[in-house]
Order: C-alpha cells, then sequence, then structure tokens
C-alpha cells in the first residue's frame, strides 16, 4: 500500500517536472513571430500589427485607422486593449447648446393653449396674492440665515490645518532628469577614453549587434510613390534612399514622381521576423559574466 503511494506520488512529480521542463524549453526556443502590414497616403495611416507566439495561443493585435484598436489573446480568452468612444465635434456641441436654449425658451415664453379675457383677470389677483407670499417667505428666509450665519462665525474653530507636501515643478524635475543624462553622458565618454576600458566597449559593441540582428525584421518590403513638389529634391531623396543596402536586400520598389509639382507618399509596407529568447538571453548572460564589463558597469554607477 505505501508502494503504490509512494509510486503515485512519484508519477505525478515526474509529470510536474515535465511540464515545467517543456514550458521552459517552449519559452527559450519557440520564436515569439511578429508581422506589420500597412498602407499609406500622405497623412491616411492604416496599419495592423500581430505578435503571436506557441502557434497562436497567445496573441497581440493591434489595428490603426481613424481609430486603434486592439485586443490581446491569451489561450482561449480574448480582452480588448482600446475603448472607443465617440467624441463630440465642435459643430455637434453647438447644436446640442442652441436645441437646448431653444427648448427652455419656449418652456418660458409658453406655448401652450391661450387663456380667455374674461378669465384674465381673475387668475392676474390670484398670480398677485402668490406673489405677496412669497415675498414674505423669502424675506423671512433671508433673515434666518443672516443669523445662522452669524451664529457660525462666533462659534471657536478647532480645525487643524495640514500643511500640503512640497511638490517639485515640471521644471525642476526635467532639469534633474537632465543633469542625470549629462552626467551619465559625461562618465561614458571619460571611460570610453580609458585605454583599460578598450576591451569591454569592444566586448559590449559586438554583443549589442549580436541582439539587433536577432531583433530586426527578417523580411521589410517596402511600395512607394512620392514627390516633394521639385524634381531637384525629389532626385536627392531618392539617392539618399539607394545609400541604404536594406532597400536592395529587400527589393523595394521605391518610383519618384518628376511632374508633380504637390509633395505626395502614397504606398503600402509589410514587416516580418521573429525573435527567439535564448538567443537574446545568451548575449545578455554573455555581457554580464564578462569581467571587463562587471568592472565598467562598476566605475559608472559610482
Amino acid at each position: 500500500m505505501i508502494f503504490t503511494i509512494l509510486k503515485v506520488i512519484g508519477i505525478i512529480l515526474l509529470v510536474v517536472l515535465a511540464l515545467i521542463l517543456t514550458a521552459l524549453l517552449c519559452v527559450l526556443f519557440v520564436p515569439v513571430k511578429y508581422r506589420a502590414v500597412g498602407s499609406f497616403d500622405n497623412t491616411d495611416i492604416r496599419a495592423k500589427a500581430h505578435v503571436s507566439w506557441l502557434f497562436h495561443l497567445f496573441a497581440l493585435h493591434i489595428e490603426y485607422a481613424q481609430e486603434t484598436d486592439g485586443y490581446i489573446r491569451l489561450a482561449f480568452v480574448k480582452k480588448k486593449l482600446f475603448d472607443n468612444y465617440e467624441a463630440l465635434d465642435d459643430d455637434d456641441m453647438d447644436e446640442a447648446a442652441k436645441t437646448e436654449t431653444e427648448d427652455k425658451i419656449s418652456e418660458n415664453t409658453g406655448d401652450g393653449p391661450k387663456i380667455p379675457a374674461d378669465e384674465s383677470e381673475h387668475i392676474t389677483d390670484e398670480q398677485a396674492e402668490d406673489e405677496c407670499t412669497a415675498r414674505t417667505h423669502n424675506e423671512y428666509r433671508s433673515v434666518t440665515d443672516e443669523n445662522q450665519h452669524i451664529k457660525q462665525q462666533t462659534k471657536p474653530t478647532h480645525k487643524k490645518t495640514y500643511k500640503k507636501p512640497h511638490k517639485k515643478s515640471h521644471k525642476k524635475q526635467f532639469k534633474d532628469k537632465s543633469d542625470k543624462i549629462k552626467n551619465c553622458i559625461y562618465k561614458l565618454k571619460r571611460e570610453y577614453s580609458d585605454e583599460r576600458n578598450k576591451a569591454a566597449f569592444l566586448h559590449l559593441k559586438k554583443e549589442l549587434f549580436i541582439i539587433l540582428k536577432r531583433i530586426c525584421p527578417r523580411r521589410l518590403k517596402l511600395t512607394m510613390v512620392y514627390s516633394t513638389g521639385s524634381p531637384d529634391t525629389t532626385g536627392i531623396s531618392l539617392g539618399i534612399l539607394a545609400c541604404f543596402p536594406v532597400g536592395y536586400t529587400n527589393r523595394w520598389r521605391i518610383t519618384p514622381d518628376f511632374e508633380s509639382e504637390k509633395p505626395y507618399a502614397k504606398g503600402s509596407f509589410d514587416i516580418k521576423g521573429h525573435v527567439i529568447v535564448i538567443s537574446i538571453l545568451a548575449a545578455t548572460l554573455r555581457i554580464l559574466f564578462d569581467k571587463n564589463c562587471r568592472r565598467l558597469y562598476n566605475r559608472i554607477s559610482r
């Protein structure tokens, strides 16, 4: 009996360990895929971005046209990321305010049925009596309000006063952050000029290029027709774009329009790639365990 219980416990532990190991291997070796597709026509931009992992079991989807929409999916549970509320334009708000004031005016002026002439004198007498009684009530109410106000002023106040904590202004916070960034840049320049840190900077450069290469998209397609409004600047911009080898490797189709007198740009793009966590983690660990990089970090963080 005891052996069977131990056997069942051992099998359960092995299954749990196998599941943990499988999940760890999936996190490290299953790539995170991403893709972005879109089109543009001057300021009219439409784009879709999708990130998925583990056979689309976990996914993130974002769309942008006139509004931003998207969702995140974990297994079979989907949740929206943005709640789009329709806001009123200024014209709509003006129309709403105008209709509201017109309704109030119509209520006050009275568009109801007309009263006959023989009953008007009786109604005016009743209105005069109502106005007199309302006036006396208002006078009595004002006197009582003044008496209560005088009593409240004569009562001693024992309220405690708390000082608000002093908050730094936005300018001071921005100045402090800029000073920290300037100090960090100055330390980096000082350490870079030191001959003892050349090996650390070379190692950092090598590993950061590896990380950037693993993150960069494998496919970057671009189709575009554009014009700057004048033929000379259109040709200059085309020459600048031709200097980048990414256009040759991905076979970009860029067509300049030398005849148009108005600047415009329209086209489409397709970006696709994947990231493997084990490669990023390996490069990060190589940086952390390098003795030159650790010594450089200690010198900068002083």
